[in-house]
C-alpha cells in the first residue's frame, strides 16, 4: 500500500467534520509520512485516530450541485459539492480547479480555522507526490467552498518593526475590548471585527518583500505560542505554512498575504491575555533529527502537524525560533 493509497483509503467515507471539530486525519497521515518515511508508522496511527474518533460519514444518494458558488457557505452540501468538484477535477485537472477556487474565493482562506486552507495544501501536496491523491484535492476544494466564511482585507501598511506596539495597542484598545466581549462566540466575534470601523483602520499589513513579511509574521507569533500554547496561534503558524505551499496558485500573492495577515489578527484577537513581544535570539542546542523523533511517538495530530510545519518553514526561511517552538509542542516544556 502507497501513502496515496492509505489516505484514500482510510477517508473514503468520511467528511471533513467530527461532529462540531475538524477531521484532520489526512492532514496528520501525510505530516507522519513525510517526517518519517514509515507506511507502517502512518497506518498504525490511522487506526488509532478510527478507534479514537466519530468521524462523521459521506451521506448517501445526494445530488450533484450546479455550481461552486450555489455551495459556498453551505456545509451541508459537502457531498453535493464534492460530486461536482470530482467531475470538474476529470475535465480539467486540479491546477486548474484549485486557481479558480483560491482567486475567485481567497477571503474564505480561514474559514475553519484555517483548517480549509490547510487540508487543502496537503491535498496538493500529496497529489505532486502521487497522482492517485487528486482525489484528496477533490475532497478538500469541496470543503473550502462549503465551509466558506468571509473575512476582509486591511490596507493599513506598517513596517515590520512595528507590528510588536502596534499589536499591543490593538488587543488593549477600549472599543475593540468592548466589541469582543458582547459576542457570544469566536464567529461572532470575528464577524463583528471584520464589520469594525475601529479594527479595519487601525489594523495592519506590513511593508518590505515577500521573504521579509512572512519572516515578520512568524516572529510575531512564535513568542506568544511559546507563552501561551494556544491552539488559535498554533493554526496560524499551520496555516501560513500552507499559504506558502499554494503560493504558485495565486494570481497576486501580495493579496494574498495580506487577506492571510489580516485572518491571523482577527483571530489572535480573539485569544484573551496574550502578550506580544520580540522573539528571544539566543540560539538553542537543538536538532531536527531529536526533535522529529520525539514528535513520531506522539498521538495527538496538530503535535504531528505542527512540527512538520516548524520544520518545512524552517528549512525555507531559517527562522531559529521554529526549532523552539516546535520542541515545547512535542514536548511540552
Amino acid at each position: 500500500m502507497t501513502i496515496g493509497e492509505l489516505i484514500i483509503e482510510y477517508g473514503k467515507q468520511d467528511t471533513p467534520y467530527m461532529g462540531n471539530l475538524v477531521n484532520h486525519l489526512p492532514m496528520g497521515q501525510l505530516a507522519l509520512y513525510r517526517l518519517s518515511g514509515d507506511l507502517d508508522l502512518v497506518k498504525d496511527y490511522s487506526d488509532y485516530f478510527k478507534q479514537k474518533f466519530q468521524i462523521n460519514q459521506i451521506k448517501e444518494n445526494q445530488n450533484k450541485s450546479n455550481s461552486l458558488e450555489s455551495c459556498l457557505g453551505k456545509r451541508e452540501l459537502y457531498e453535493s459539492c464534492l460530486m461536482l468538484v470530482r467531475e470538474r477535477v476529470r475535465q480539467e485537472g486540479i491546477d486548474k480547479l484549485v486557481r479558480e477556487v483560491l482567486n475567485q474565493y481567497p477571503l474564505g482562506m480561514s474559514s475553519g480555522l484555517f483548517h480549509v486552507l490547510i487540508r487543502l495544501a496537503y491535498a496538493v501536496e500529496g497529489a505532486e507526490l502521487e497522482e492517485k491523491l487528486e482525489e484528496e484535492v477533490a475532497r478538500a476544494l469541496a470543503y473550502y467552498v462549503t465551509a466558506y466564511r468571509e473575512a476582509d482585507v486591511l490596507n493599513r501598511r506598517i513596517p515590520i518593526s512595528q507590528i510588536f506596539s502596534d499589536m499591543n495597542q490593538l488587543i488593549n484598545h477600549k472599543k475593540i475590548r468592548k466589541l469582543l466581549e458582547a459576542q457570544p462566540s469566536t464567529g461572532s466575534q470575528m464577524k463583528a471585527l471584520y464589520e469594525s470601523k475601529t479594527f479595519m483602520e487601525m489594523g495592519f499589513v506590513m511593508e518590505g518583500s515577500e521573504e521579509e513579511k512572512i519572516k515578520g509574521l512568524i516572529s510575531l507569533l512564535l513568542p506568544v505560542f511559546d507563552q501561551s500554547s494556544s491552539i488559535v496561534v498554533l493554526h496560524c503558524i499551520t496555516g501560513l505554512h500552507a499559504l506558502v505551499n499554494l503560493k504558485k496558485y495565486f494570481d497576486d500573492f501580495e493579496n494574498a498575504f495580506d487577506i492571510y495577515t489580516t485572518c491571523c489578527l482577527a483571530h489572535l484577537l480573539t485569544v484573551e491575555d496574550l502578550t506580544y513581544h520580540e522573539p528571544d535570539k539566543e540560539s538553542i542546542s537543538l536538532n531536527w533529527k531529536e526533535i522529529i523523533v520525539l514528535c513520531l511517538s506522539s498521538r495527538d495530530v496538530h503535535t504531528i502537524k505542527f512540527t512538520y510545519s516548524c520544520h518545512e518553514l524552517d528549512q525555507r526561511y531559517c527562522v531559529e525560533g521554529l526549532k523552539r517552538s516546535a520542541h515545547k509542542k512535542v514536548t511540552g516544556k
